[in-house]
């Protein structure tokens, strides 16, 4: 009897061995990185100063599928960038900057998730420093392109210079390229478009998207634009970068900004993470017509 009560708890022991996970630990690690050329937790920037940090992330034994960037302002949350990515191998070491707001204190978070869905969260704190520090801007106050059947004008648009090109100047130029334009019918209605290279619709437009090495992905506010928060007016007397960092809206943000009619201000994020605004002078609703636009973007 005694041995068979040994024996049932030796099969006890290696059946309880066996559902024991023997994969290492699956959860990531994410740390923030100090020193200069970073923003300390605890410091105090004025408004519109320039924050920047640096994150170090492990997957934990698993892929690393995503980051999530949020600033909590006096308690209010904002997704300032929720990006998807699959990294198997060396992990993420990655910077990202931003421009500090008017709250009295922002908290950012940045979490991080593996390919087995464990998460792992890190988080400082930036005081409200005094004074002013929003930066100088760029004006371009006429840019006329093509849209996509206009044979006369160019078509693709370096927002930071102001400067245009056609399909045989571009070459060399396109990590240059943010912004180009297209007509078409949505759901029966008329929709001058803003897109950007990287964008996967505006290869129907553009095909040759496809073949550039650099696609940049310029991200509009359509919620500002469709709702007309700010006006033409507000647009022609913004004379620093204020306006043009509080006007984006991270959580309502595409690739292309629809509905891009006479009149409208469209925010945007270019790819190297500028700020700026796009005030849509004139356009036609036509695929072989022109648009005329104003941009104000960050140096």
């Amino acid at each position: 009897m005694a041995k068979r009560i040994q024996c049932i708890a030796l099969l006890i022991i290696i059946a309880f061995a066996g559902c024991v996970k023997d994969d290492p630990e699956t959860t990531p690690l994410i740390l923030i990185k100090t020193g200069g050329a970073f923003t300390a937790d605890g410091s105090a920037v004025a408004p519109g100063g320039a924050l920047r940090f640096g994150l170090s992330v492990s997957g934990g034994g698993g892929a690393i599928t995503n980051l999530v960037v949020k600033r909590v302002s006096d308690g209010v949350a904002v997704t300032e960038a929720d990006k998807g990515m699959y990294i198997s191998y060396g992990g993420l070491d990655t910077t990202v900057s931003y421009i500090r707001g008017y709250g009295q204190v922002e908290k950012w978070v940045f979490s991080v998730m593996n390919s087995y869905r464990d998460t792992a969260s890190v988080s400082l704190t930036v005081l409200k420093g005094s004074g002013s520090a929003w930066g100088e801007i760029s004006y371009h106050p006429s840019v006329r392109i093509g849209l996509q059947d206009n044979s006369t004008l160019p078509h693709f648009v370096d927002l930071h210079a102001g400067l245009v090109y056609d399909a045989a100047g571009v070459a060399g130029h396109e990590a240059e390229v943010d912004m180009a334009a297209f007509w078409y019918l949505t759901s029966g209605t008329s929709s001058p478009t803003l897109t950007c290279p990287a964008y996967s619709s505006a290869l129907t437009y553009y095909p040759m998207f496809v073949s550039w090495s650099v696609r940049n992905q310029t991200m509009y506010d359509y919620y500002t634009s469709d709702n007309n928060l700010v006006t033409p007016a507000q647009f022609d007397l913004a004379s620093n970068d204020s306006l043009l960092v509080n006007a984006y809206r991270p959580g309502s943000v595409s690739g292309q900004s629809k509905f891009a009619y006479t009149g409208k201000v469209v925010p945007f994020r270019s790819a190297n993470g500028k700020y700026g605004l796009i005030k849509v002078i004139r356009t036609d609703e036509t695929a072989s017509g022109e648009m005329e636009i104003a941009v104000k973007i960050q140096k």
